[in-house]
């Protein structure tokens, strides 16, 4: 187990989840309870807790109070030797790993909260260009904290995982705290991503070596041509419908 993190289930029992919400209102007791069914041993269980991942903490990009605490609890699963097995379930082979479907949503997350996509909302709805989003910022100081449990997946056996660690990785490179570590992840980047047959994934890899301050003329007049921006998440927003009243927090 990564030092930084206390055992999975401590997190759940330590987190006030009474005082926090999700997309249906309060988050106890449901949050937790799905969040403990991710290493459940029932297959219905575990893909009702991953719905619950998608659709009540991270819903058409909105992040709500309870999204950070889940966001460490599914980095500790991650980073928890002990609970790896429970992530390679007997019942998901020849099936995407758990491992890899929570290894998306980490990234799925951190996209959504990124400054590219606060930018992104601040032009499309109006806000004037003040203080991060709060629960935005939550995230993001997590993102130290999370990402020995993504980099470890960089060699897990499987490509489809180790592709989804690659994504997770590159939007935690956003945090200055990792700056550090974006030269080694240049390499992996250009030839791994940006030479993916997924136009969204070259969309990810071309805006974060963009930001990293690399050339990226050439990807991106690949990416003009086959129009790269419109396949990003959240793309469906439009600023046209004018501005909405309360940001996606």
């Amino acid at each position: 187990m990564i030092d930084e993190f206390p055992e999975p289930s401590t997190i759940l029992q330590a987190v006030d989840w009474s005082g926090l919400e999700n997309a249906d209102g309060c988050a106890y007791p449901e949050t937790p309870a799905k969040l403990a069914d991710l290493v459940a041993t029932d297959p219905g269980a575990v893909q009702g807790a991953l719905d619950h991942l998608d659709n009540a903490l991270l819903n058409d990009g909105v992040v709500y109070s309870a999204t950070a605490p889940a966001v460490r609890y599914v980095a500790a699963l991650l980073g928890d030797p002990r609970s790896r097995k429970s992530l390679a379930p007997d019942w998901e082979k020849g099936k995407y790993p758990l491992r890899g479907k929570l290894l998306t949503w980490l990234s799925n997350v951190a996209y959504d909260v990124s400054v590219q996509s606060e930018q992104r909302i601040r032009s499309w709805a109006g806000y004037a260009p003040t203080v991060p989003f709060p629960r935005f910022l939550e995230i993001r100081s997590l993102y130290p904290l999370i990402f020995p449990s993504v980099d470890a997946y960089l060699k897990d056996p499987d490509p489809k995982v180790r592709e989804a660690a690659l994504v997770a990785a590159v939007q935690l490179l956003e945090s200055s705290d990792l700056v550090s570590q974006r030269q080694l992840f240049v390499p992996l980047v250009r030839n791994f991503l940006s030479a993916s047959s997924d136009k969204w994934l070259r969309g990810i890899a071309i805006e974060a070596l963009a930001t990293w301050g690399e050339n990226v003329d050439s990807l991106r007049s690949v990416a003009d041509s086959e129009r790269v921006g419109d396949d990003l998440p959240n793309s469906d927003w439009d600023s046209s419908e004018g501005p909405i009243d309360e940001p996606p927090f």
